[in-house]
Parts: structure tokens; sequence; C-alpha cells
């Protein structure tokens, strides 16, 4: 049974149309709840016009510190808390380590409506080599340090059935990235700047189609694409030196996998 992803941001924190900030659903076969990719402005308003409902929600697996990546949070902690909800069961939310902290400073901002007393909060931890990995249930969650930020993680889902996802989130050039994503099915990979404004903390076309090369990924997803990227010649760079299927990500796609 195919696994679907959700596009809810696939766009940075600047305005435009279509390209929301950074956010993801999971959902691993039919009738299952969903897993979150990062959680970025926008992220629970767009889980309706996907037609998805935000009280499936089961985790989120956040990748990094960045407004565009986590800023929603606090909305989804916001809205469980409405009278109505008080029998919600708790939502694990993983991250990098200080995401506790993130969470209960960030609470401490505006008011106490932004704190959600029935987090499970998990800091996954790294082993010597920067990667770290936990189950949960028809779930195998692996990460791996990308250097974007000092606690940016890349993640990689295995599903029940061999299917597999990686979501590179924010990163530079990586090798254990690419270790991270290697033969992966379905890569969500950033393609944030042109080859001819490359940012050394993002990937552009040349650098993103080497990593998927790398990986020997299986399918790539562009994603992540600031205002001066056009979408379209963007996958038509990457497709020309990577060889695979390239999509591109855009606000509401709806992508299957693992069938």
């Amino acid at each position: 049974m195919s696994a679907e992803l959700f596009v809810l941001g696939a766009g940075t924190i600047l305005p435009r149309e279509g390209f929301g900030a950074s956010g993801y659903a999971l959902r691993p076969r039919r009738g299952a709840k969903l897993t979150l990719l990062d959680c970025g402005p926008g992220t629970l308003r767009a889980l309706a016009g996907a037609g998805l409902d935000w009280l499936e929600i089961e985790r989120v697996l956040i990748s990094h510190f960045h407004a565009d990546h986590c800023l929603d949070l606090f909305a989804l902690a916001f809205a469980r808390q409405n009278p109505a909800l008080a029998a919600l069961e708790p939502i694990e939310v993983l991250g990098p380590r200080g995401l506790r902290e993130v969470l209960e400073r960030g609470a401490h901002a505006p008011a106490r409506w932004i704190k959600d007393p029935r987090w499970k909060i998990v800091e996954v931890a790294l082993d010597a080599d920067g990667f770290g990995s936990e189950r949960r249930a028809e779930l195998e969650l692996r990460w791996a340090a990308n250097g974007h930020t000092p606690e940016s993680l890349s993640w990689r889902v295995e599903l029940a059935g061999g299917a597999s996802l990686a979501y590179s989130a924010d990163t530079p050039p990586s090798r254990a990235v690419e270790q991270l994503a290697r033969d992966v099915e379905l890569f969500v990979l950033e393609c944030s700047h042109t080859d001819e404004h490359a940012d050394p903390r993002h990937l552009t076309p040349t650098s993103a189609a080497a990593m998927a090369s790398a990986a020997r990924a299986r399918r790539v997803l562009l994603t992540h694409f600031y205002p001066d990227v056009e979408p379209h010649a963007a996958r038509l760079a990457v497709a020309a030196r990577f060889g695979g299927p390239v999509e591109l990500a855009r606000d509401g796609l709806r992508v299957e996998f693992g069938a």
C-alpha cells in the first residue's frame, strides 16, 4: 500500500505565491496518522487546504530552529489549548539538541497559550559520526547532522513494506546526508539558490544533482526555492546531471511512493 507525502510549504520565509515556508505531512499508509517534517509558519493552515485533519498529527520531526522551519509549533500548541480538546493524546516532537529550550523560552515570549504541557519532547542523540536512529511503531526514524547550522539535521523515514523517504531540510553539500539518503526511494531535496548566487549553507541545482547522484536516490523532489529560483529551470538543470526522475514541490502537491 502506497505512502503519501503532502507538500504544505515548498518555499522559504520570503513571500511567494504557491511556495510557503517549510512543512510536509507524511501518511505512511491509508488510515495511518500523520508525521510532520518541519512546521514552518502556515503549516497548520495548509493542512486544511490539503484535505488533512490536523487532529491526526502524531509527531513532528524538526530539522533546525530557523523560523521558516519551526514557527508553527507554537500555532499548533495554541490550537491544542481549545477547551473542547482536553482529551487529546500527546504529540511527540523530535528534533536537535536545544529543542526543549526553544519551546520553553518561546512559550514565555507572547503568552502561556503557546505552551502545550502534553508535548513529548525528544532531543535526539548523535553518535560519534553524527548519525542516529530510533524506532516508532511502523516507522524507523534516522537522522544525520548536516552542518547548515550547529544543530541542523536531515531526516530519513523507513516505512513498513520497504518504502523510504529522506528529507534533506536545509543543508550544504554533505557526505553525511548522501549516506543518510543512500538508495532512498524519495529524496525531498532542497534547491534554494541558483548556481550564480550560491550560498555555502544551501544547495544549488549543480550541488543538489551531485548529492542525489552520490546517494543513488531513486526519485528526487526538489523544494525550498528562494524567489530568485525558477523551479522549472532548476528541475531541468538537476535532471541533466542526475539522470533519474526529478519532480518539483509546490504547496498542495501530493506525492505517492512505496506502491
